[in-house]
């Protein structure tokens, strides 16, 4: 379950010591590989020091021989399901599509969420790719929307008619099994993705036994097919039968590539050239990986993987506690609504969508510093008018706004205090990829506040400076998020601390301070006081660019990496984002590597 931001993690230790002190610069699931060569050393160096930030060492490296890993059998995601179950609809009727559709919805919505695994290690994140579970609930609701959907499409005889042709309505009876036959091979092949042999037409078919165009019968073939395997998996046996590692069939390859990029099954140019066995080819393979990268479809699959990746649904509502007279008094005049919320979340994805549609890179991402929100509330924000959408975006002019780091999205929380613990976590964990030790089980669950005449960091340092939790907080996860101190519990910034009493009168206005000792690896530690020296440490040290690099894995394989078996994916990806190459590089590397084209059955 993913903590909200509310709730503080890593907060109060006493008793058994939770953290040696350092954050692990760790990628292995379930404990493989421990040290790996290049891996950087176990806690800060001697002190801060002048000058750049060197690069950290290589994080994967590639062993030729080792066998990549695969999983068994890949459960599509809700968002793919859903994907899947309206193209199925709009193939079948495209004229009522959107109609038909808006009548499905009680029975959509009754689909279980999938849950976010975290790596192991981790202690919030992950991504819902990475839910295969198969539960009871699954398979019910599944059923039920399989047979909602064949009741829609055969509800009338326009409609069975429109499925099957004129020979569903004519006087002849004796085409009536071609009739339905036809359907299956052209419909049910888009719908299962891939070419339907005679003996499989044939086993649907016949669930409909001696009456083909009845619209009951062929409402049972339909809640057939949607509830295949074929359907609600992607199934990949490979084109070489009983080989350790066979390459994929042309319609495997093609919904690979459409589920990986578009969050969808294969359009017609898509399944066009897996029909002509172009795909297959390196030049037909290329023009549809960059047809399909240029494509706006790409942005859904893009705005998941930076929503889970940064957490962003971690940000719990902005006007909860808009009755409450310390939030009140905090916020002042205008109180953010729901929409910006939704606009801080939109902002991030956004400089992700732009970065990648410009050819900026990676670090340009972890630099942006461009505002693109219509949102008045968050435009008043970062000074700047609302953007509409078209034209260039406004430039942000406060120099403190440093690019991702110092983005309300990342920032609020809220309620009336910062949380300086989860933005120090946040950093470690989802930006540098670091692991910190877990709490021990007596560790409070309510987040540092401050008082009538102390400071959020007063705080902080009061709670978690000592002790066992000493380690952890004081050189890992508290100093980024006191830089970060620049700015309040709705991303504004600021130099001051607005300290109130609970009946939200205001009692002092104290100095802020962001001055910490960030260490970084080995011995890369530097004093710094604002937010763009911690961008400039962190895109320096290049563990950004490996982070992302290694979250794009997970995302694009819905599952954790193993550093042994896909370290020459995992290598050659890192050398891609930190190479200042465009991020789009980065999805088609993974999309161009051998691995991608093949199935492991090892």
């Amino acid at each position: 379950m993913t903590l909200p931001r509310s709730v503080s993690i890593l907060l109060l230790c006493a008793g058994a010591a939770a953290c040696d002190g350092s954050a692990k610069y760790s990628h292995h699931p379930g404990g493989e590989d421990p040290n790996p060569p290049g891996e950087p050393g176990p806690g800060p160096g001697p002190g801060p020091g002048p000058g750049a930030i060197t690069p950290a060492p290589a994080k994967f490296s590639c062993d030729a021989n080792a066998a990549p890993s695969d999983l068994p059998l890949p459960r599509l995601s809700r968002t793919q399901l859903m994907n899947s179950l309206r193209f199925a609809v709009g193939r079948a009727l495209p004229n009522e599509a959107d109609a038909l559709w808006e009548n499905l919805t009680p029975a959509l919505v009754r689909y279980p969420l999938d849950r976010r695994i975290a790596a192991p290690g981790d202690l919030k994140g992950g991504f819902s790719r990475l839910d295969q579970s198969i539960q009871q609930t699954q398979i019910d609701v599944m059923y039920d929307l399989g047979k909602a959907v064949a009741q829609e499409l055969t509800s009338t005889d326009a409609r069975r008619n429109t499925l099957l042709g004129s020979c569903a309505s004519d006087s002849q009876t004796a085409n009536d099994r071609a009739c339905l036959e036809n359907f299956i091979k052209g419909w049910g092949s888009r719908v299962l993705r891939y070419p339907l042999p005679a003996a499989e037409v044939t086993a649907f078919a016949d669930i409909a036994g001696s009456t083909p165009v009845d619209k009951a019968a062929v409402a049972d073939v339909i809640t057939t097919l949607l509830n295949s395997p074929w359907f609600l998996y992607r199934v990949e046996h490979g084109s070489t039968a009983g080989q350790a590692v066979s390459p994929l069939s042309a319609f495997e390859l093609a919904s690979k590539l459409s589920y990986q990029l578009w969050q969808a099954p294969p359009d017609d140019a898509l399944w066009a050239a897996a029909t002509d066995g172009s795909l297959l080819t390196a030049n037909g393979f290329n023009t549809q990986l960059d047809r399909m990268m240029k494509s706006p479809r790409l942005r859904s699959s893009l705005d998941e993987f930076v929503s889970e990746w940064l957490r962003l649904d971690e940000l719990p509502s902005l006007v909860a506690l808009r009755n409450d007279p310390v939030y009140q008094a905090f916020v002042g005049a205008e109180m953010p609504t729901d929409a910006s919320r939704t606009a801080m979340f939109e902002d991030v994805q956004l400089s992700a969508w732009n970065t990648l549609t410009s050819g900026g890179s990676v670090s340009d991402f972890l630099n942006d510093r461009k505002s693109y929100t219509a949102d008045p509330f968050l435009a008043a924000i970062y000074g700047v008018p609302v953007w509409n959408g078209s034209g260039p975006a406004p430039v942000i002019p406060s120099q403190n706004r440093s690019g991702l780091l110092t983005r309300p999205a990342l920032l609020a929380t809220g309620t009336p205090s910062t949380r300086p613990i989860h933005r120090g976590y946040m950093v470690r964990n989802a930006m540098l990829c670091q692991q910190v030790g877990a709490p021990p089980p007596n560790a409070s669950t309510r987040p540092p506040a401050p008082t009538e005449n102390m400071t959020t960091r007063q705080a902080v340092s009061q709670l978690t400076s000592g002790g066992s939790c000493g380690g952890c907080h004081n050189n890992t996860i508290n100093p980024p998020g006191f830089v970060l101190e620049g700015f309040d519990a709705l991303g504004r910034e600021r130099t001051v601390e607005r300290l109130f009493t609970a009946q939200g009168q205001e009692t002092g206005k104290p100095a802020v301070d962001t001055s910490a000792d960030v260490w970084l690896y080995d011995s890369e530690q530097r004093a710094i006081t604002n937010p763009a020296d911690l961008t400039r440490m962190i895109d320096e040290s290049q563990l950004f660019e490996t982070c992302v690099a290694q979250h794009y894995f997970r995302f694009a394989h819905a599952r954790v990496e193993s550093t042994s078996r896909d370290g020459c994916l995992l290598s050659e990806m890192e050398t891609v984002a930190r190479s200042g190459a465009p991020m789009a590089d980065l999805l088609k590397t993974v999309a161009r590597h051998p691995t991608f084209k093949q199935r492991s059955f090892q």
